[in-house]
C-alpha cells in the first residue's frame, strides 16, 4: 500500500505549494518572507463576544509578506485553585531562552525577547493574585511555561440563577 502515501505525500505538497510554504525552500534564507494570523474569542463583560486578532498580516492593514518589527504573542492562563498554581503558556517560537526576559508582578507578567529577525513585547494579565518570588519558567520548541504559587484564586463573578 505504498501507493497511499505517495499520494498522500503529493496532496501534501501541493497544500503547501498553495499556502506558499513549499518545503524544499529554506526557512533560513534572508529571501523567504513569513506571515501568521489567528484569532481569540471571549466573552466580553457585557455578555457579546470579543473578538481579539493577532499575527503579522491583520486583515484591516492587508495581508504582507513583510517581517514585522514586534511579534505579537499568543498565550493561555489556567488558574488551578486545587493545587494552588497558576501557569502561563506563551508561544514564542524563533528566540533563544537566553534572550528571553521576564518581569511578575502580583497579577501579571511582561515578556520580552528578541533576535535579529523577531521581536516580543507581551504584557499579559494573570487573573488571579500569585507569588512572583515562587516563578519557575523553562523555554521548549518555542513554548515559554511559566508557574507561580497561588496566592488569591480569581472570585466567582455574579450569582448562579436557575431556569425553571
Amino acid at each position: 500500500m505504498s501507493w497511499i502515501n505517495d499520494d498522500f505525500d503529493k496532496i501534501i505538497e501541493r497544500m503547501f505549494k498553495r499556502f506558499g510554504n513549499d518545503p524544499t525552500i529554506d526557512p533560513n534564507d534572508p529571501n523567504v518572507k513569513t506571515w501568521s494570523y489567528g484569532y481569540t474569542m471571549s466573552m466580553g463583560p457585557d455578555g457579546k463576544p470579543v473578538v481579539s486578532e493577532f499575527g503579522t498580516g491583520l486583515p484591516q492593514t492587508g495581508f504582507t509578506l513583510e517581517e514585522p518589527t514586534k511579534m505579537e504573542t499568543l498565550s493561555q492562563v489556567d488558574v488551578d485553585r486545587e493545587n494552588g498554581r497558576v501557569r502561563l503558556l506563551v508561544e514564542m517560537p524563533g528566540v533563544t531562552k537566553e534572550s528571553i526576559k521576564i518581569k511578575a508582578t502580583d497579577n501579571r507578567v511582561r515578556i520580552s525577547a528578541g533576535n535579529e529577525t523577531k521581536d516580543y513585547d507581551a504584557e499579559i494579565p494573570l487573573d488571579a493574585e500569585v507569588d512572583p518570588d515562587s516563578a519557575k519558567a523553562t523555554y521548549n520548541n518555542g513554548v515559554l511555561d511559566l508557574t507561580f504559587k497561588l496566592v488569591k484564586a480569581p472570585e466567582d463573578d455574579g450569582v448562579d440563577v436557575n431556569i425553571e
